[in-house]
């Protein structure tokens, strides 16, 4: 099949994306579960648009401001744009693949190996700017794909303005940047350095991220103390043969002989001696993630589309020379049997006590970041209790006097629990909230000094360094919830004797 006329896109691309689009949309209006904890912050986020946040830029959070203003706040609503940028990333991979001279098989098996991999489920089953990373990166492979077959160096430049949005979505696309360079390095692509192109490709993406490097000068540079902060104390330290594991189950185990395959069309294929780019700029991302020792699978999932669309090609050659239709039932069989092993941990479908049994029957329980522990993935764990915290705290605010609750404020310890309040509190007439995790800490720099706090998770050596009186209220506590959120007190404290200005300063929590 030539290069330069690609075969049709086969529609069986479509139906695979619609059916995890579906999927989606169903489990988010029939699930037994709630908002992610990220989603509850992005949302107060989106109540303050600004040019960059603690943890991450700004433009996922411009597009979910867009998306309430139009459809509100429903989960359904917040959720659709993550749906359609996974499905739409599955696409782009059976577009590669047809890019790449893939006929209907290779379009298919790439597709399919996108929307039934657990990263694929899981991010599209919540709003975050995960879920865009992966289209922006998929786009930047296809535009590569077109400037190493046509050998124009033009096409740097939208490379460059997608490398751009990337970073304006995601700090962490930087990776993707350093997996480019090097891959230019490495072959024979560098003659393009020749030539204006990669150079103003560049410039494009530092033009579309300097809104976001000027907010950071402005305020200290806060995401490189997060970004060091979430390595010293999220990190879990990983050897070399976990990480490859992890990487094979969140990217589901039976398509591991898909993305191989498709690193090998990459890199040693002689039809794919234009492509040795593609092949470089992952080999330089899995070194990258070994010799940190990452416990985050997903830090480079967002580059497999573009190993899918090669393996899918590689694996129909394969066939094709070989005269076995089987190997290609077998590689689909594989990829299907995968997806609905990992589907009842993935997405929120089944009751918490049900995905609870089944991860303790097949013995897989991902952990990815330190001293968090549930019954449950951190990523459904973390979906369960919130309006029952809010009630909690309701039920805390009621007990005060009608001039206690004129004069409180509410204290979260996490972004999480401070953005549930906001979400669900004002139909509970619940006090505003504060928070001395990220974005939140900064938010509340210079706010009126609480006569009364309600404390949620404090440590009572604090209060009672910085307040006359208080009291144990309630304790608010959740079955299913990641650790650190079970058994919460829930303090009232009055009689501020220390300046609340300093205090906060102190009291700031970047992770």
């Amino acid at each position: 099949m030539s290069e330069s006329m690609p075969g049709r896109l086969t529609p069986s691309v479509f139906i695979i994306a619609g059916a995890f689009a579906a999927l989606q949309i169903v489990s988010t209006s029939f699930g037994p579960y709630g908002y992610f904890i990220d989603e509850l912050y992005y949302l107060a986020c989106a109540h303050r648009l600004d040019f960059g946040y603690v943890d991450h830029p700004p433009l996922s959070i411009l597009m979910l401001s867009a998306t309430c203003t139009l459809f509100g706040q429903s989960m359904l609503a917040i959720r659709l744009p993550a749906i359609l940028a996974v499905a739409g990333t599955a696409t782009l991979a059976g577009v590669l693949a047809r890019r790449l001279g893939g006929g209907a098989y290779a379009q298919a098996a790439a597709t399919l190996a996108v929307a039934t991999g657990p990263i694929s489920l899981v991010l599209g089953s919540f709003f975050s700017m995960n879920a865009f990373e992966g289209l922006l990166w998929t786009l930047c492979g296809l535009v590569l794909l077109k400037l190493l077959q046509s050998d124009e160096p033009r096409w740097w430049l939208l490379v460059g303005l997608l490398f751009g949005l990337g970073l304006e979505n995601k700090h962490t696309s930087v990776l993707l940047g350093l997996g480019l360079a090097a891959g230019l390095m490495l072959t024979q692509a560098r003659r393009h350095l020749l030539t204006p192109w990669p150079w103003l490709g560049g410039l494009a993406a530092l033009l579309l991220l300097a809104p976001n490097l000027v907010w950071q000068v402005a305020h200290g540079w806060p995401s490189l103390e997060f970004y060091r902060n979430a390595q010293l104390h999220k990190n879990i330290s990983t050897p070399p043969l976990k990480i490859l594991a992890d990487q094979a189950l969140f990217l589901g185990p039976g398509s591991l002989p898909v993305w191989i395959a498709g690193l090998v069309f990459y890199l040693r294929a002689a039809a794919a001696q234009k492509y040795r780019l593609l092949g470089w700029a992952f080999a330089t991302l899995l070194t990258l993630m070994l010799l940190s020792g990452s416990s985050r699978p997903d830090r480079i999932a967002a580059y497999y589309p573009i190993l899918f669309a090669a393996g899918g090609v590689a694996l129909e050659r394969l066939a094709q020379a070989w005269g076995d239709i089987w190997l290609k039932g077998a590689t689909v069989a594989l990829v299907l049997a995968s997806g609905l092993f990992v589907l009842p941990m993935s997405l929120p479908l089944l009751p918490p006590a049900q995905v609870a049994a089944y991860v303790q029957a097949v013995g897989i329980l991902p952990k990815i970041e330190r001293g968090k522990t549930s019954p449950l993935p951190q990523w459904l764990a973390d979906r369960t209790g919130w309006e029952e915290f809010v009630a909690d705290v309701a039920a805390v605010c009621r007990s005060l006097s009608a001039e206690e609750r004129a004069q409180a404020v509410i204290y979260a310890p996490s972004y999480g629990q401070a953005g549930a309040v906001e979400r669900f509190g004002p139909a509970l007439g619940l006090p505003p909230v504060i928070a001395s995790h990220n974005s939140y800490w900064m938010w509340a720099r210079g706010r009126a000094i609480p006569e009364v706090l309600v404390a949620v998770g404090a440590n009572p050596n604090d209060l009672r360094a910085m307040f006359t009186e208080y009291r144990l209220v309630r304790v608010h506590r959740c079955d299913y919830c990641m650790s650190w959120r079970n058994e919460m007190p829930i303090y009232v404290a009055k009689g501020l004797r220390v300046d609340f200005g300093s205090a906060w300063e102190r009291a700031k929590h970047f992770e």
